[in-house]
């Protein structure tokens, strides 16, 4: 099987899976927003905040080298990291706010059920199946822009387009990557702010992806060759 239709079967078997396990994540959506308020909300760990909105701005830093930086993609995805650590480690306003409103008197809240828990920085944290998910393609997706630096770094001296390594399989993998953590965080943590946020960063990063592929071809000495490669590589995956 070639990789064009391999690719477009993946998409579809990909596809299938997240309509099937619908009804699960709308269960773990509607469990965050009501029933774990009491036993395993995080707040005041400020320490807990300002290391994780450290550790996922960092992903920023290539991007910010650039000769024309897109501020409002950065500051989208700054926005979404912030509100998620805040939400997470700080104010749970989301899951005070929808609990408050959707829980009747007496009312038992939905439960799911823990695979394991850990300790963070003294910090107790439970892991359900859908927050496993989310931790695992954000996880993917620091790989994916970690691979997007090295391959950049490699080729820092080379003035022609970059199309080897991960940049062989996406035209824009760094993007991907951001994308992804995003995408990530929002299944493991599915706050209101989240779900604003989420459509909007894709939105921006995508619209960046056309905007600066036009930019290239403009500009680069040959773009009969960057037609071609625009054409057997994928934007994203």
């Amino acid at each position: 099987m070639d990789w064009p239709n391999w690719r477009r079967t993946g998409f579809i078997v990909l596809a299938l899976l997240a309509l099937l396990s619908l009804p699960s994540f709308y269960e773990h959506a509607h469990w965050f927003m009501m029933g774990h308020v009491e036993s395993m909300v995080v707040q005041g760990r400020w320490d807990l905040v300002l290391l994780n909105i450290g550790v996922f701005l960092v992903f920023l830093l290539p991007l910010s080298f650039r000769k024309k930086i897109e501020w409002k993609s950065m500051g989208i995805y700054t926005a979404f990291i912030v509100s998620l650590f805040i939400e997470m480690y700080g104010v749970p306003l989301t899951v005070y706010i929808s609990s408050a409103a959707a829980i009747s008197p007496g009312g038992a809240p939905p439960t799911q059920e823990i695979i394991f828990s850990f300790t963070f920085l003294g910090q107790s944290l439970s892991m359900t199946f859908w927050k496993i998910v989310g931790m695992i393609i954000s996880l993917i997706g620091m790989i994916i822009v970690i691979l997007g630096w090295i391959t950049l770094y490699k080729n820092i001296k080379q003035k022609e387009l970059v199309t080897n390594g991960v940049y062989r399989y996406s035209r824009h993998p760094q993007y991907l990557g951001i994308i992804l953590i995003a995408v990530g965080w929002f299944i493991h943590w599915p706050s209101l702010l989240t779900l604003a946020m989420l459509p909007v960063l894709i939105y921006f990063y995508y619209k960046l992806t056309i905007d600066e592929e036009k930019e290239v071809m403009q500009s680069i000495d040959n773009p009969h060759l960057y037609q071609k490669y625009r054409e057997k590589t994928p934007r994203f995956i």
